[in-house]
């Protein structure tokens, strides 16, 4: 016979079986009324909560698991994730706060670093990162690949992130994450044979590891890449390789085809890309997009700047737009100024308008107390860059989505919008990676039509606050660079540098797919560059 706690364990899992979830719920919250401890009960009741997608169920259970095994640190990591999962950021690292109380262990301060990154609390991050590697954390390369990324994505310091990443490859010579983020590191910052060594290390250590390939042949020369296109081939092909990895392939056989001039390889290489990295992305809605840009127009109008935005003086520099339009070689032409910084793409406003949703803002609009936190936080950002009084460029191409935003909070910022044939700017974003926010950049006619919704939510902006918008036009740029950029810094109250025709000489990090073009001196070579597909175009062409 069994005794009552099979019995009743039996007669739980048997409900939760026939989908009968109330009657196990019930079953469950009747036995741990009585005995509060009991683990396994409660493991079935955070089930129950994740079967169902009751987030409140699941966040009950967690916490009473937190409470009688502390040292568990799964019942906290899975607790603090699923804050992160729900948008609630700042609440997964104080799943961990209780527990420094109760028990000291360097995964504790791994985890709590790791949260802490979700809530973009870098310092603190860093500050746990490096306590875990105090206690003697195992597989301590990996905090140090984490204090890498800090470094490098956040506290705009890729000389402190290049010795955290060589301090994790020395405990693990053949740790390849370190390795290529090493490489990338490297690329970002111009040195491209270092970029290659890593690249060419991974290699070894693992032939089919196609992410290394697909980089260097980015970062090789014409000559040596195009070596390459036997293997990308056959790794591309590979169905044991990851899908993600054969995305990069192919993106990359794309562009080591285009360099030898066989467009139609090239074309169907990025279209078999663009075809797998959809199933990843999901459908672009042109339908959603369109209605999102409407109510972004209906809610940022003169009445509400009037009514919302704050009184300062502060002038932030923008350079928005779409993505692929010159916005790199633009901010690295200024940034060649004596009196300017690259900020590079700051995800800074994306993130924030994400968070307070400002693509549906109150009719009553932002309060001021919100409006004043955003400015404070912003202009703290920018000061890590520069502490000098040079202005600071903050080139996030879909900045244009949130120049609402962004001047409701800075009335006087500085907005520089670049724009491109619209054949060239489609085909340079087909032949590239973006990211799953990033779903239109899959398939020609998406790409289009977010062009000319978003080219007319800029004529919106344009219509209000002319006085403080630039337009800057690529191919322009690139047959009259002097003019163009003379016009530019005027518009930013800067006189013309010589210097800023020597921007290629730059060692500046730059995070974006043009990496390697704007380390080249200035060329017209991308103006034009549809006509090779104009007849792969011709749905888009107008």
């Amino acid at each position: 016979m069994k005794n009552p706690d099979s019995n009743i364990s039996y007669k739980i899992k048997e409900a939760i079986r026939q989908n009968d979830f109330k009657t196990a719920l019930a079953l469950i919250e009747k036995v741990v009324s009585s005995e509060p401890r009991n683990e396994s009960l409660l493991n079935l009741k955070a089930k129950i909560g994740d079967i169902t997608d009751n987030r409140d169920i699941t966040t009950a259970a967690l916490e009473s698991l937190i409470l009688i095994a502390p040292h568990n640190l799964q019942y906290s990591i899975t607790l603090a994730q699923l804050h992160v999962d729900n948008g609630n950021t700042t609440l997964a690292p104080v799943v961990f706060e209780s527990l420094f109380d109760k028990f000291q262990h360097p995964d504790l301060y791994f985890n709590y670093a790791w949260f802490l990154t979700r809530a973009a609390d870098y310092k603190e991050a860093l500050i746990n990162y490096k306590k875990s590697i105090e206690l003697g954390l195992q597989g301590a390369e990996e905090a140090h690949l984490n204090i890498a990324n800090i470094y490098s994505s956040w506290l705009f310091s890729p000389d402190m992130a290049r010795q955290h990443l060589i301090s994790a490859i020395k405990i693990n010579p053949t740790y390849i994450d370190a390795l290529y983020n090493l490489g990338n590191l490297e690329e970002d910052s111009g040195n491209r044979q270092a970029a290659i060594k890593q690249f060419e290390k991974i290699r070894t250590i693992n032939p089919l590891h196609g992410k290394a390939s697909a980089r260097l042949a980015l970062a090789m020369d014409t000559q040596h890449a195009s070596a390459l296109i036997p293997e990308l081939e056959m790794l591309s092909q590979k169905s044991s390789i990851d899908i993600n990895t054969r995305i990069d392939c192919l993106y990359a056989l794309g562009k080591l085809h285009d360099q030898e001039k066989s467009y139609e390889a090239a074309f169907n290489s990025w279209e078999s890309a663009n075809q797998l990295n959809k199933t990843m992305t999901g459908e672009f809605n042109q339908n959603v997009f369109s209605d999102g840009i409407n109510k972004l127009m209906e809610a940022y109008s003169t009445s509400w700047f009037d009514k919302v935005a704050l009184c300062n003086d502060f002038s932030p520099v923008f350079i928005a737009g779409m993505f692929r339009s010159g916005s790199t070689l633009l901010e690295q032409m200024l940034a060649a100024h004596p009196q300017i910084e690259a900020g590079g793409e700051l995800d800074y406003f994306p993130r924030t308008a994400k968070k307070i949703d400002a693509d549906n803002p109150p009719k009553s609009g932002h309060s001021k107390h919100l409006l004043e936190s955003i400015a404070e936080e912003y202009t703290q950002t920018l000061s890590k860059i520069s502490s000098s009084g040079s202005k600071v460029t903050d080139k996030r191409p879909d900045n244009a989505l949130h120049i609402g935003l962004i001047k409701s909070v800075f009335p006087k910022a500085r907005v520089i919008l670049t724009r491109r044939e619209l054949m060239d700017n489609c085909l340079s974003i087909y032949s590239h990676r973006f990211g799953r926010d990033m779903n239109y950049a899959c398939d020609l006619e998406d790409i289009s039509f977010y062009a000319n919704e978003l080219n007319r939510l800029t004529e919106h902006w344009i219509s209000l606050f002319g006085t403080t918008i630039h337009i800057v036009d690529y191919d322009d740029l690139v047959k009259n660079p002097e003019r163009v950029i003379t016009g530019t810094l005027n518009f930013l109250g800067l006189s013309w540098d010589d210097s800023c025709l020597e921007f290629h000489r730059l060692r500046n990090v730059v995070s974006t797919a043009s990496v390697w073009q704007v380390r080249q001196p200035l060329h017209c070579n991308s103006s034009g560059r549809w006509v090779n597909y104009s007849s792969k175009l011709i749905s888009i062409h107008s």
